[in-house]
């Protein structure tokens, strides 16, 4: 009796596991306008992760052991795709302002890493917003493709000087594009290069570094004289090698004979200069800092300075201490609010990077010269890769660097924007102005008065004439519904009103003439549809719901009716919550992705109880099976889990 016990349970054990797998199941040959895509889970055991047919069908199961379904091998319009789990791609996670390349990537919340896209192996780390991953070729490609110089610097991080030479060699193809090369075009693909750790121009003189390459001495490089720059960067990488001993070897020296002088009292030590001995002066911070002028004790020759510029490498001055120290942006701002420069790593004039090299532009926020920032197009130079956010006026920074619409700065921990009504500060686009309240008007006479100037100016309030919802109030939209469009308020606009769309009306809802009408109520909400006449209402008009395909659709009807505005809590109390928050806390032109990401929870949180609300009046949420293992929350997500989730 046990035993039939125990081969029951395992039957209707086996059975429970292989539900999913063993629904019937049926797919459309031709697709129609609104068909639903067909799904079903894979058996755990199956080699394929996914088997998708756009518009079709969809078969998928969940990776185990941290692995992701992203090893796929593109179809077209008969052949589906199909993926296999593997490892996530391999990464050092870097902090904010630090070097990010192929191989460390930045961390949750520490910034993005605005590189080419070319330097992206992966498609989870592929940025959408400036490139897109090539099905074809399985490559992280450019919107708009464009051939840059190649530049030394532009290589693999941690790459020796002689396989630098080889890379630069093999991207100067084709060689009819680069060859001929004249020294100007040389000289500036050069710029910015070390071998470890020094600058080029530092190492030897660029003239000498050209007329080392070009061996019949005609003014310019061929592609086969060029050929010859991996060994002659090797050379130079010995060089600095054997440079380095002796210098570490003098510095021991120096450091044995300053202790040696510690060791000696100052009166016994004696010079003799001209035949007289006199007694020598030991040369301290302090004995500097007493000399008038002024001066700065250096390590390197223990001696005092007017200028740190002649300590080598110590080029930067501490006056607090009286001593030449290595720059850096803390060390360059405290010596009377100069710039630092990492180019040539030496303190600039406050405010001045006009001659730093490559880094021209002033961040204010962190005292130091970098490159230009703000451009849509990603640098090609790995030296300008960094973790930092790329936010718009309003949004929270930590440096300039990481505000690229308005004056560019960050000040009291925001971007600041351009001043409104302020002819010297004339805008480009409305994310150079205020977030709250402001926008960037062009002329409207299309360049016909000579006396216009565009800057930012307040937006519409209630009632005046507009064409887009750009020129409204954050808590306004363009109503063209109207025969004249004008600004109204979001839900303030009388039953019989005119409405472009529902959230004008006071009650949220518009009859299928266009007018505002008393809230109706689904007849049918959450209940199975094929078209959305079957989702009808108890509007007088006769306008329906709509009927919405199922996030997950693997047994019965693949449709369902959404609930309507009647349906919802307090005339769509949590709609209208969210659209408050977004209004004036994100403004106009913030998009709501970047709302949520800056305010998290706290908005999260808002957009969560509407769709959780949506999803209970809808008969949800419909998710993959358990068995599935199938975990994405974006795709199939329990919205009021979610919510629970965001509000602890």
């Amino acid at each position: 009796m046990v035993n039939d016990m125990l081969r029951l349970l395992a039957l209707l054990s086996t059975a429970s596991r292989s539900t999913a797998q063993s629904q019937y199941f049926e797919v459309l040959e031709y697709r129609g306008p609104s068909q639903c895509t067909r799904c079903q889970c894979l058996n755990l055991n199956a080699e394929i992760c996914r088997e998708h047919r756009a518009g079709f069908s969809l078969r998928e199961k969940g990776c185990r052991n941290g692995k992701i379904c992203t090893n796929c091998v593109y179809g077209n319009g008969s052949q589906p795709t199909t993926c296999e789990c593997e490892n996530p791609p391999f990464s050092i996670p870097a902090k904010y302002n630090e070097a990010c390349s192929m191989g460390k990537e930045c961390g949750e919340g520490e910034g993005v890493c605005f590189r080419p896209c070319g330097t992206f192996l992966h498609l989870t780390s592929c940025p959408t917003d400036y490139c897109q991953w090539d099905t074809s070729t399985l490559e992280c490609v450019e919107k708009q493709a464009s051939m840059p110089t190649v530049f030394w610097t532009d290589t693999v991080s941690g790459a020796t000087p002689a396989q630098v030479g080889a890379l630069v060699v093999q991207n100067t193809e084709p060689a009819i594009a680069y060859f001929p090369m004249g020294y100007p075009e040389f000289r500036k693909s050069s710029q910015g290069f070390r071998i470890q750790g020094r600058l080029i121009e530092n190492i030897t003189e660029p003239e000498s570094l050209f007329l080392q390459l070009d061996a019949n001495i005609d003014g310019q490089l061929s592609s086969r004289e060029f050929a010859a720059l991996p060994d002659l960067l090797q050379k130079f990488d010995r060089a600095v090698t054997a440079e380095k001993v002796i210098e570490k070897r003098k510095a021991e020296a120096e450091a044995l004979a300053m202790a040696q002088q510690h060791e000696e009292s100052p009166e016994r030590r004696l010079q003799v200069a001209d035949g007289v001995s006199i007694a020598r002066e030991q040369v301290t911070p302090e004995v500097c800092n007493a000399r008038k002028p002024r001066q700065y004790f250096c390590s390197f020759d223990v001696d005092c300075k007017l200028d740190c510029q002649a300590c080598g490498w110590k080029s930067a001055t501490d006056r607090a201490f009286s001593i030449c120290v290595q720059p850096s942006p803390d060390v360059c701002h405290a010596d009377g609010g100069k710039i630092y420069c990492a180019s040539d790593e030496r303190c600039h004039p406050p405010g001045d990077c006009s001659n730093c090299v490559d880094r021209t532009v002033v961040d204010h926020a962190q005292h130091a010269c970098l490159a230009l920032w703000w451009d849509p197009t990603p640098l090609p130079q790995w030296t300008n890769w960094v973790c930092r956010h790329r936010n718009k006026v309003g949004m929270p920074c930590q440096f300039d660097q990481d505000c690229i619409y308005g004056m560019r700065r960050c000040l009291d921990g925001a971007c600041m924007p351009f001043q409104p009504y302020n002819a010297n500060q004339t805008c480009v686009n409305d994310f150079d102005c205020p977030h709250l309240g402001f926008y960037c008007p062009s002329d409207p006479t299309g360049g016909q008065n000579p006396y216009w100037v565009q800057y930012c100016r307040k937006q519409r309030s209630e009632g005046m004439p507009c064409d887009e919802d750009r020129e409204c109030e954050p808590d306004m939209r363009c109503n063209t519904g109207e025969p004249q469009p004008r600004c109204r308020k979001l839900f303030s606009l009388d039953i019989g009103a005119p409405a472009a769309r529902d959230e004008f009306c006071q009650f949220g809802w518009r009859d299928r003439d266009g007018k505002c009408a008393p809230p109706a109520k689904s007849k049918q909400a959450g209940r199975p549809c094929d078209t959305d006449l079957d989702c009808q209402t108890n509007d007088e008009t006769g306008r329906t719901g709509s009927c919405t395909c199922k996030a997950w659709w693997d047994k019965d009807d693949s449709k369902f009716c959404m609930p309507v505005a009647g349906d919802y809590a307090r005339h769509q109390e949590a709609l209208r919550n969210f659209l408050w928050f977004k209004a004036t806390r994100c403004g106009s032109f913030w998009t709501e992705e970047e709302c949520l990401r800056i305010f998290g929870n706290e908005a999260k949180a808002l957009k969560l109880e509407v769709e959780c609300e949506t999803q209970t009046l809808s008969g949800g949420p419909y998710l993959p099976p358990v068995e599935c293992e199938i975990v994405d929350n974006e795709r199939f997500g329990d919205k009021c889990a979610l919510l629970q989730e965001a509000k602890r």
